[in-house]
C-alpha cells in the first residue's frame, strides 16, 4: 500500500447532498401535475489533478447523474451496479500528507493512469428497501484514474456502490417507522426506514409506496399487512385544502380490516406530515363516513403490548421478590423466601409471574400467578438458565414464557387450555450459529422480535411462527466490535434497546433495533461494574452497580439512586 497513490478521504466535507437517490416507482395512474424540476448537473471542475478529481468524485457519490461525470464514457455505462443500495461509513476519517499523496505512483503503471484507495469503516447499507443493514468492517474502494485525450482525468474503474459518510446520511435521509400487525393482528409493530428528506414535495408517496411494498426483509414472515395487494390508484397529492390524498385501488374488505388498513396508513404517513390523510380507495371514502384522518382517529393497538401504568416494577433481591414501588416484599411464596429465585419476569398485565431458581439439580423454572403458589415446568436438567421473558398476552393475561438453557437451547413454556403449562422447543440454529452462547434473551413487548446477547454482541432476530413451529430468524448483529462484553439488555421502547456492558467507557447505551447508531448514556455517579438493566415504555431505566440501584430518564443525565434501592447484585425487571 505504501507505494501506492493513496487517499483516506474526509468524508465530513465532501459528502453534503450526496444522498438524493431518486425515486423510480411511480404509480401507474397519475393526477395531472406538474412533472419534478429537472435538477441541474454540475461537470468537474476542470483541470483537476486525480487526487481532486477523486475528492470531488466522493462528493457528489451519491447523486448517480452527478458523479456520472467524472466517469470515463466507458465507466458511465455500467455505474452504479446496483442504484439502490447506499453504503453508509463511518465519520472521522483522516487523509494522510500531501506529499506522500502525490509522489507515490502505481508500480509499472502507465504515466497516464493512477489508482486512489479510499478506506473507511462502514457501519452498513440502506437495502433496496429503504430498510438499515447492519455490517461494520473496514473497506477499500480501488479507483482507476485515467487521462484523456483533452488532457482532463477521468475515473475509469470507480467503486462499484453509492456511499455516504453518516452525518451526511443523518441530514439527507429521515427515519420513518412503518406499521404492519403481528401475526394476530393484536399489536401494530414498527419497521423502520429510511426516506429522502429531499424533494420535501412527495415525501407522503414515498412512505406510502415503501408502506404497500411490504414489511422489510428481516421481517418478513414475522408480520400480516392488511395492504397486500392493494396499490395506489393515483399519486399521493396535496389538495387544495392541505389535506393529502391517499387514494386507493379496489379495496374488498371488512370495515374491521378497512380500519386496521388506515391505521397502517396514518401511522405511517403521519410520522412526515401534520396534515389530515384523507383516505380513498377508487374515489370514495376507504372507511364509509370517514373521510379525513389524523393519529388520534386511529384506535390504540398497543395496549397488550405496554406494562399497565400501576406496574412499578418488582426487583430480585436476597433470593426473592420485592416491589419497587416501596422496596417491601410481595405477597405469596415468591415474596417470602420459598424459593431460591435468580431472575424472574412478570407478565404485561402484571397478574403472572416467572422465576428461575437454584434446585438441588441444578436451575429450574416456576410460572404461575404472582401472589401465589408458582407450579413447577417440567424442563431439561439444566446448568443455567436466561432470565425469563414473557410474550404479550390477552384478555386471560400472559401464556408464554421463553429462557434460555445452557446458553444454546431455547424453549417456551406455553400454557395449555387445561391450565397446565407445557415446554415446547424454538428453533435458534441461526442465532447460535457458529458456536455462540446466549447469555440474555429478551422477547419485544409486541412479541415480534427478540434481543439477544450472543458471546457478549447484541443481536436482534425476528421470531417467525408457522403452524405450530416458531423460529428465530435472520438475526443481525448491532454495532459490533463496537458494543461489546455486554452482560444484560432490555427493550427501552417498540424501536430501541438498552444494554449493560463491562466496558468502563461506555458502561450503558442505547441502540435503535437496525443498529444505525449507539446512544452512550453518563456513567459519571455509577460505581462499575453495572450488573443488571431494566427499561419500559414510560419509564425511566434501571440498573444496578457496585452500590446499589440507580434511574435516568434520559442517556445525557446523571444517574439518581433509587428510592428503594436493594443494593449491590439485585435484578431490577419491568414486566415483560
Amino acid at each position: 500500500m505504501n507505494r501506492l497513490l493513496v487517499v483516506v478521504m474526509v468524508f465530513a466535507g465532501l459528502l453534503t447532498g450526496c444522498a438524493n437517490i431518486p425515486d423510480r416507482t411511480p404509480p401507474k395512474v397519475v393526477l395531472d401535475a406538474p412533472g419534478p424540476q429537472e435538477r441541474q448537473v454540475r461537470k468537474p471542475t476542470p483541470d483537476l489533478d486525480p487526487l481532486s478529481l477523486v475528492q470531488e468524485f466522493v462528493f457528489r457519490a451519491g447523486t448517480p447523474d452527478a458523479a456520472r461525470t467524472y466517469l470515463t464514457d466507458e465507466a458511465k455505462q455500467h455505474w452504479p451496479r446496483n442504484p439502490e443500495r447506499l453504503t453508509i461509513l463511518q465519520d472521522g476519517i483522516k487523509t494522510p500528507p500531501a506529499p506522500v499523496q502525490e509522489n507515490q505512483l502505481v508500480p509499472g503503471a502507465d504515466a497516464q493512469e493512477k489508482v486512489v484507495l479510499l478506506t473507511a469503516t462502514q457501519i452498513g447499507r440502506l437495502i433496496a428497501d429503504r430498510a438499515f443493514y447492519p455490517l461494520v468492517q473496514p473497506v477499500e474502494y480501488r479507483i482507476v484514474v485515467r487521462r484523456q485525450p483533452d488532457g482532463q482525468w477521468r475515473i475509469s474503474t470507480p467503486p462499484d456502490v453509492l456511499v455516504i459518510e453518516q452525518t451526511k446520511f443523518d441530514a439527507a435521509y429521515r427515519r420513518v417507522n412503518l406499521q404492519f400487525f403481528d401475526p394476530e393482528q393484536r399489536v401494530m409493530v414498527s419497521d423502520p426506514r429510511y426516506v429522502e428528506i429531499e424533494p420535501s414535495e412527495g415525501i407522503e408517496g414515498r412512505v406510502m409506496r415503501l408502506l404497500l411494498a411490504g414489511p422489510s426483509d428481516s421481517l418478513k414472515g414475522a408480520v400480516r399487512s392488511q395492504l397486500e395487494g392493494v396499490d395506489l390508484r393515483t399519486n399521493v397529492v396535496r389538495e387544495n385544502d392541505g389535506a393529502v390524498l391517499i387514494n386507493l385501488t379496489q379495496v374488498d374488505k371488512s370495515i374491521e380490516d378497512r380500519q386496521r388498513m388506515a391505521a397502517q396508513i396514518v401511522k405511517s404517513v403521519s410520522e412526515v406530515t401534520t396534515s389530515p390523510l384523507r383516505l380513498n380507495t377508487e374515489g370514495r371514502e376507504l372507511v364509509p363516513q370517514h373521510g379525513d384522518w389524523r393519529q388520534a382517529d386511529v384506535g390504540s393497538y398497543d395496549v397488550l403490548a405496554n406494562p399497565k401504568p400501576d406496574l412499578l416494577g418488582l426487583v430480585v433481591a436476597g433470593r426473592t421478590i420485592r416491589s419497587m414501588r416501596d422496596g417491601k416484599p410481595i405477597e405469596g411464596p415468591a415474596g417470602a423466601g420459598a424459593y431460591d429465585i435468580v431472575s424472574a419476569a412478570q407478565s404485561l398485565d402484571g397478574s403472572q409471574l416467572a422465576v428461575v431458581h437454584r434446585t438441588p439439580k441444578g436451575m429450574g423454572l416456576r410460572i404461575g400467578k404472582i401472589n401465589a403458589d408458582l407450579p413447577d415446568i417440567d424442563l431439561p436438567p439444566a446448568a443455567t438458565l436466561t432470565r425469563p421473558t414473557w410474550l404479550l398476552g390477552d384478555a386471560n393475561g400472559g401464556g408464554e414464557v421463553w429462557t434460555v438453557l445452557d446458553g444454546t437451547v431455547v424453549v417456551r413454556a406455553v400454557r395449555t387450555s387445561q391450565g397446565t403449562w407445557e415446554d415446547l422447543s424454538v428453533d435458534a440454529s441461526e442465532l447460535t450459529a457458529d458456536g455462540g452462547t446466549i447469555t440474555q434473551l429478551r422477547l419485544s413487548r409486541d412479541g415480534v422480535r427478540v434481543a439477544a446477547v450472543v458471546n457478549g454482541e447484541v443481536k436482534v432476530a425476528s421470531v417467525v411462527r408457522t403452524n405450530d413451529a416458531v423460529a428465530i430468524r435472520l438475526p443481525r448483529t448491532l454495532q459490533g466490535g463496537k458494543v461489546k462484553e455486554v452482560i444484560s439488555v432490555d427493550w427501552l421502547n417498540k424501536v430501541a434497546l438498552i444494554v449493560a456492558t463491562e466496558v468502563n467507557t461506555m458502561p450503558v447505551a442505547s441502540l435503535p433495533i437496525d443498529g444505525l447508531t449507539v446512544n452512550p448514556y453518563n456513567s459519571s455517579t455509577l460505581t462499575l461494574p453495572v450488573t443488571a438493566i431494566t427499561a419500559a415504555p414510560s419509564r425511566p431505566a434501571i440498573v444496578t452497580d457496585g452500590s446499589g440501584m440507580w434511574s435516568t430518564q434520559e442517556a445525557g443525565k446523571v444517574w439518581q439512586a433509587h428510592q428503594h434501592s436493594q443494593g449491590p447484585g439485585s435484578q431490577p425487571f419491568f414486566p415483560g
